[in-house]
């Protein structure tokens, strides 16, 4: 509620009340319209935890899907999928999306739409930059009636020669995003930076304009798992062994760099892709994903981790056993 206090009118005569009351009762109106419209939407509270799914992208998760998967990540506690999509956009495929996304909608889980962008990414040329655009408009032509939960990722990981050329990739966005608000003046949408939507490089990311904050910012941290592997490091930014009070403070470190960018650009973001990896032992594993997912809880930041194939076994409708602990660490850590 809008705290209202006013100050003594006692000394004020009586014929200039009503009117100062007036101003005063309008000042208040226009101040609580303008901390209504910078609230952030309450829509980013039902992200929760996601997990980066295959169900639209490899032979294995189209043929495995079933409507039935979508209830089973909603009653282990997922928030939203991050729906990974490559190539053209064909009706087929756009009937499949449809299964989908009407199985989120109906077990409460929001859908992410995530295009991978593959050609543009290999050549970021005006045709295919515009490529882009079409794709998007079939698909938000598509979902139009679909209500607002269902959110749309332009580019998956910005990366490749795209990288070099953050002017392009920002055009991009604001083409895409005023294409995508035509057609649907309320979606939701994700645009990521370039090197890979590395939190460094979310100082180079323009966000389209919009209202009520529809457009955040994707960023991706360590989408592969740590790379360090028999005490070799590749990069100090991306390492876990045993989580030293160095490595912990590198993953706090990019995570405050996120944070920071949000403050100083009042934007707000999401982390699209983190994995704890496969090279590490199980123990180190849960290790990592707890301090991860505390960190980023702690900041509330919403995440998605890759991916489903990892946890849940498609072909048997079920999530896997020796999974267990790393899942319930990324989904309800145990933070000190």
């Amino acid at each position: 509620m809008l705290n209202i206090s006013f100050p003594s009118l006692s000394n004020v005569p009586p014929m200039l009340k009503p009117t100062l009351i007036l101003v005063a009762l309008s000042f208040c109106a226009s101040s609580f319209a303008q901390q209504q419209d910078v609230l952030p939407p309450t829509w980013t509270s039902q992200l929760g935890v996601g997990m980066n799914v295959d169900w639209a992208l490899t032979e294995r998760g189209i043929r495995e899907f079933d409507p039935l998967t979508v209830r089973d990540f909603q009653q282990r506690g997922f928030g939203h999928v991050r729906i990974r999509v490559a190539g053209p956009i064909t009706h087929q495929k756009l009937v499949h999306l449809r299964r989908i996304v009407d199985a989120c909608e109906q077990y409460h889980i929001v859908p992410v739409i995530s295009y991978r962008a593959a050609e543009l990414k290999a050549k970021p040329t005006a045709e295919n930059a515009e490529d882009i655009v079409e794709w998007w408009t079939t698909v938000a032509r598509f979902f139009a009636k679909n209500d607002d939960s269902l959110v749309f990722d332009i580019i998956g990981q910005p990366e490749e020669k795209l990288s070099a050329n953050p002017q392009l990739l920002n055009q991009i966005y604001d083409k895409t995003v005023k294409a995508i608000h035509k057609i649907s003046p309320q979606r939701h949408i994700f645009v990521a930076p370039r090197s890979h939507a590395s939190p460094e490089a979310l100082a180079t990311l323009k966000i389209p304009e919009s209202r009520h904050g529809l457009v955040m910012a994707d960023w991706h941290l360590m989408p592969g798992g740590p790379k360090n592997w028999n005490g070799k490091t590749w990069n100090g930014k991306n390492q876990w062994t045993t989580g030293t009070d160095a490595e912990k403070a590198a993953i706090h470190a990019r995570i405050e760099t996120a944070v920071h960018w949000q403050q100083k650009t009042g934007h707000l973001s999401w982390v699209g892709n983190w994995s704890p990896g496969s090279k590490l032992p199980i123990d180190q594993q849960v290790a990592m994903a707890t301090f991860v997912a505390c960190e980023l809880q702690k900041a509330q930041i919403p995440y998605a981790v890759n991916g489903d194939e990892k946890f849940y076994d498609g072909e048997e409708g079920a999530w896997r056993p020796d999974m267990a602990p790393l899942l319930d660490a990324i989904l309800k850590p145990q933070c000190q």
